[in-house]
């Protein structure tokens, strides 16, 4: 049975932290012809290589590293710190295959003589014995996201691929904003976006998805952690803590809390790196502002409270965008529909 986009996103978490196809199958419990068959499938949707095998070992291409990276801004790290979030494009130029002259994995342990063993695309030549692959899809669409908008409907996108086999989707992950929805669609490297924003776009026929509202956060130990209503004058002793110069999330928070009336100091500290920010904001008398997954998983620290800000703050918008010139392509038109579900 084909492995849902879930589970091969699972499996490419435990091969990069095993080095090792025994080994990730071993800790996932899974058969190893499975962890091949995710990694082949996920491959297969991304465009592009992600593993190598070098000197007997499963390693990342620099592509995969991409998308490590990219995934980072979604994920807890497992000492309880959150991942930096580094703007990364993830999506190269396609890379082919390993030829004939791959070296294969010598320290992987042989598989059961009836498992059937399913023979890597990308990690080492194709058996010819092989069954052809199934025929390539008639039609590709190219699906721009920021990567934790992306995470809120890629069940819907696996459904939809299980439902229409004739289209392909490649995935672009990437802190986005209409600036550089723009140049996607101007280069022709993307067909349908989805990326934050404040308010409805100028320039494109958007439609709204959803909304993120912005919280505000302190330390827990911090006087105004305990108090029911926080005003925009509390926070005005307060050193204000940010994430690096360009970051999409930081520009619109900003945005938001200056329409509110809050306009924030010069910050102390300014990084992509969440538990560097946390362990600040900690110690310090400091406040940081965050939207989506990222409020989500900052809240989650022990040491932080989210603040009772009495004020109505602006929210930031998720909206959805198909490249202008092809709004009349039936498969676009019914991606995007069925992502709205």
């Amino acid at each position: 049975m084909p492995s849902t986009m879930p589970q091969q996103f699972d499996v490419f978490a435990q091969l990069v932290a095993t080095g090792s196809i025994t080994g990730c199958a071993r800790s996932l419990g899974l058969p190893p012809s499975t962890v091949l068959e995710s990694m082949n499938a996920l491959e297969d949707r991304m465009g592009f290589q992600l593993f190598a095998v070098r000197d007997g070992k499963v390693e990342l291409t620099s592509a995969g590293r991409r998308v490590v990276d990219t995934l980072g801004q979604m994920t807890l790290e497992p000492e309880g710190g959150l991942a930096e979030q580094p703007r990364v494009e993830v999506l190269p130029e396609p890379q082919a295959g390993f030829g004939a002259d791959s070296e294969p994995d010598h320290d992987e342990a042989p598989l059961p003589a009836a498992e059937a063993p399913v023979t890597p695309r990308h990690f080492q030549p194709q058996d010819p014995k092989r069954p052809h692959p199934p025929a390539p899809p008639e039609q590709t669409i190219v699906l721009a996201s920021h990567p934790a908008i992306f995470s809120h409907f890629q069940e819907a996108l696996v459904a939809f691929e299980q439902a229409s086999p004739d289209i392909g989707i490649t995935l672009r992950l990437d802190n986005i904003d209409e600036a550089e929805v723009a140049r996607l669609f101007g280069e022709g490297l993307a067909d349908i976006a989805y990326y934050y924003t404040l308010g409805e776009s100028q320039h494109f026929a958007t439609r709204y998805a959803w909304s993120e509202r912005i919280s505000l956060f302190a330390s827990k130990d911090h006087p105004l952690a305990r108090k029911d209503s926080v005003l925009a004058e509390d926070l005005a002793a307060l050193r204000y803590v940010a994430l690096a110069p360009g970051n999409n999330a930081r520009s619109l928070a900003e945005r938001a809390l200056a329409e509110a009336g809050l306009v924030v100091e010069a910050p102390e500290v300014e990084t992509d790196n969440l538990y560097q920010i946390m362990q600040y904001v900690e110690s310090n008398s400091a406040y940081f502002a965050a939207f989506g997954p990222m409020a989500r998983d900052f809240g989650r620290m022990s040491g932080i409270r989210r603040l009772a800000f009495a004020q109505s703050l602006p929210q930031i918008d998720v909206r959805q965008v198909v490249r202008p010139g092809r709004s009349d392509d039936p498969a676009l038109l019914a991606l995007s529909e069925f992502l709205f579900r």
